[in-house]
């Protein structure tokens, strides 16, 4: 049996396979441009801004940060400035029109950022010992995420779990329902379409 990935879905796989939890170089290229959309900084800053679209659950190292932005740089995408001691950086003409050119990469990757913050609010919640009306209208304002939704996404996974021991014949009506949901949700209109890191 072949398995079917369409190339956005390889792509992705390939922008995600860092070590771990991190990004790859290529990833991190794109997501340091996007950053540098919102305007000229230093390098700590664009860690910071990292930390703060993540919810703190990805911190990227120094070690990641500026050699990409060094490549960046060895492409024309990004302007090197010394600030002193400091160096700022700027997107570059050249380089907003890269983006523009990897535009649907560059959405999938600040998506997963974003994404990853908000699992954490929401892991925070489901770890409390006691969850008030009050802290779930909280988390929800905070992440963009109904309860429910958070709900079904786990309640799908336990269902996979308790599936994954099933029969040939079962996991095939597995398949069938879960690939007809799929096509439902992904031919669901698109609310927006930005390459923004603050989608």
């Amino acid at each position: 049996m072949d398995m079917k990935f369409n190339t956005v879905d390889v792509e992705r796989m390939l922008l995600d396979m860092g070590q771990g939890r991190k990004y790859s170089a290529r990833a991190m290229q794109l997501m340091l441009m996007v950053l540098l959309k919102e305007g000229s900084t230093h390098g700590y800053q664009l860690i910071r801004r990292f930390a703060q679209l993540s919810q703190n659950s990805y911190v990227p190292s120094a070690g990641a940060v500026y050699p990409a932005l060094a490549y960046c740089a060895t492409q024309g995408w990004v302007l090197i400035e010394e600030e002193g001691r400091r160096k700022m950086y700027s997107l570059t003409k050249e380089g907003q029109a890269y983006l523009q050119e990897q535009k649907e990469k560059c959405d999938y990757l600040m998506q997963s950022l974003t994404y990853r913050g908000r699992k954490l609010v929401w892991i925070r919640q489901m770890l409390a010992e006691h969850n008030s009306d009050e802290d779930l209208k909280a988390a929800q304002e905070q992440t963009g995420w109904l309860p429910e939704f958070v709900q079904v996404r786990h309640s799908l996974k336990q269902a996979m779990f308790e599936q994954s021991t099933a029969s040939l014949a079962r996991q095939a009506e597995v398949v069938a329902i879960l690939e007809k949901a799929i096509a439902e949700i992904r031919n669901l209109p698109k609310e927006s379409e930005k390459c923004s890191p603050n989608n």
